[in-house]
C-alpha cells in the first residue's frame, strides 16, 4: 500500500488505481501520479492498464497526417 499522503480531499494512489481497475477514474491521473500507476498496473499483471497508462503519458503523434479513408467502391 501507498503510505505518501496526498493533499487534503486529493484521493491517495490506491484509491485512483482502485477505480482504475473498474474502468473509472482516468480523470484522476496527472503527471504526479502515473508513472507509479504504471508501475502498479505492471505489478498486479494488469498489462492493459499498463498500457493505457503509458499512451496517456507518451501520447503518439504522427509525422504524417492519416491518408483519406477508402471509400467503398472505390479502388
Amino acid at each position: 500500500m501507498d503510505d505518501r499522503k496526498p493533499a487534503a480531499g486529493a484521493p491517495t494512489i490506491d484509491e485512483i488505481y482502485r477505480q482504475l481497475k473498474k474502468g473509472l477514474g482516468h480523470e484522476l491521473v496527472d503527471d504526479n501520479n502515473v508513472f507509479e500507476l504504471i508501475r502498479r498496473s505492471e505489478q498486479d499483471g494488469q498489462a492493459v492498464l499498463a498500457q493505457e497508462l503509458r499512451e496517456w503519458k507518451f501520447p503518439c503523434k504522427p509525422d504524417r497526417p492519416e491518408a483519406p479513408a477508402r471509400r467503398a467502391g472505390h479502388r
